[in-house]
């Protein structure tokens, strides 16, 4: 009883917190806006945005720029995340392929993205730059957090499956799918965030006109700044939203997809305490 009170307080200050941030930023922008931007129209108040989204909303393009976006963040990172996982699995059993994808890890963490966007653009075009910038710009953060994922399971419990002679697939199914399911999910989260903001960058770049990203870049040639802040703040709540639903997804599935997690890691973990004193004597 006790611990689900104390959970409950820490989620109503966690959203407290997260207000209370809102509300700064909100107060802040209000001022900025007023103080120094009133008469330019440079900064538009908050109202001003959120009755401009309200327009553009009843505008026919808003829902096909902003699933036109979705569908080219979903798609670019499932090419992303998908041989990265591959990759990074096979980098945990054959060790000369990690020193091999090294140099190309560094060199897409190295590279502008703004620079990368550009050289993109013109080798492949507006239509497939999206995709390939966030293929580049995804690909090492995945792969980094999926290689690791696999090198912190636990050798000495693999050493004790394999004493036993338990079988591979109980092997991958019992030891590393817990161990590296969270590390998936924080990298499907983080990734995939990283990835809608790549994404846009390159629609306003590649002059993608039904899209978040152009329709950004459309509102600022006009001069159009309560549109420019309106599309801006879109683009956030998109990030936001999908981020959001990520995670929720997460928390729910992690105990459907292993109900006994906690059960496992303690069996395991006792027959590793009692492995590692059947050693020492």
């Amino acid at each position: 009883m006790e611990k689900k009170q104390s959970e409950i307080k820490k989620n109503l200050l966690k959203i407290a917190a997260t207000a209370f941030s809102a509300a700064v930023i909100l107060v802040v922008w209000q001022i900025v806006s007023e103080t120094f931007y009133k008469e330019s129209g440079v900064v538009p108040s908050p109202l001003k945005v959120l009755e401009t989204i309200a327009a553009e909303i009843e505008k026919p393009k808003f829902f096909a720029a902003v699933f036109n976006t979705l569908w080219k963040s979903f798609f670019s990172f499932a090419l992303s995340f998908v041989p990265a996982f591959f990759f990074a699995a096979l980098s945990h059993v054959f060790k000369p392929l990690r020193d091999f994808f090294r140099p190309f890890i560094s060199l897409c963490r190295a590279m502008p993205t703004m620079a990368l966007v550009l050289i993109l653009l013109l080798v492949f075009g507006s239509k497939a730059v999206s995709a390939a910038v966030a293929f580049l710009v995804v690909f090492p953060l995945v792969y980094e957090n999926i290689y690791a994922a696999f090198e912190s399971v636990d050798k000495n419990i693999l050493v004790m499956a394999d004493t036993f002679k338990v079988k591979k697939i109980r092997q991958i199914k019992g030891i590393y799918l817990p161990a590296i399911l969270p590390y998936v999910f924080s990298s499907v989260i983080a990734g995939f965030g990283l990835n809608i903001k790549v994404v846009i960058s390159a629609e306003v770049f590649g002059i993608s006109t039904t899209s978040v990203g152009g329709m950004i870049l459309a509102a600022g040639q006009g001069f159009d700044f309560a549109a420019s802040f309106a599309w801006l703040t879109i683009a956030v709540a998109l990030s936001f939203f999908c981020e959001t639903v990520l995670r929720v997804i997460s928390r729910l599935s992690m105990p459907f997809l292993y109900p006994d997690l906690g059960r496992i890691k303690r069996f395991f973990g006792k027959i590793k305490k009692g492995f590692t004193e059947f050693r020492k004597n």
